[in-house]
Parts: structure tokens; C-alpha cells; sequence
């Protein structure tokens, strides 16, 4: 990943939120703290399936506020 700066305050703040985004979009820092320390293969399994229902379940609160919108 690389981000170029031209001269200017305004240029560097712009170049700081680019990076930003960039690291965030390759998920580099999640699979740092993944890393961090060692889960057992069960411990894994577990937590995959509680996010796995926290995002059904995000997205289930999105789908209704949607249709509330719409009606």
C-alpha cells in the first residue's frame, strides 16, 4: 500500500484519510489483533458463529428500518 503527499497541509490530511481507509479496506489491523494472542480451534468456531449472528441480526434491524421508511 502506498499513498503519494504533495505539498500542502490540506494534501497530507487528505493523503492521512486515504491511508486510513486503505487499511481498513485490506483488514490489516484486524488480522493483527487476531494474531495477538492464540484461540483454540473451538474458542475460533465459537466466535465465528456469535459474529456470523451479530451480523444476521444488524442486518435484520437495517431491513426493518428500511420497510419503516418505505410504508
Amino acid at each position: 500500500m502506498h499513498v503519494t503527499v504533495n505539498e500542502g497541509k490540506d494534501e497530507l490530511q487528505k493523503a492521512l484519510k486515504q491511508f486510513t481507509k486503505l487499511v481498513k479496506k485490506s483488514e490489516l489491523l484486524q488480522e493483527l489483533r487476531n494474531r495477538e494472542h492464540f484461540l483454540k480451534p473451538s474458542k475460533k468456531r465459537k466466535f465465528k458463529s456469535q459474529e456470523a449472528l451479530r451480523r444476521k441480526k444488524r442486518e435484520e434491524r437495517r431491513i426493518a428500518r428500511q420497510k419503516k421508511y418505505d410504508n
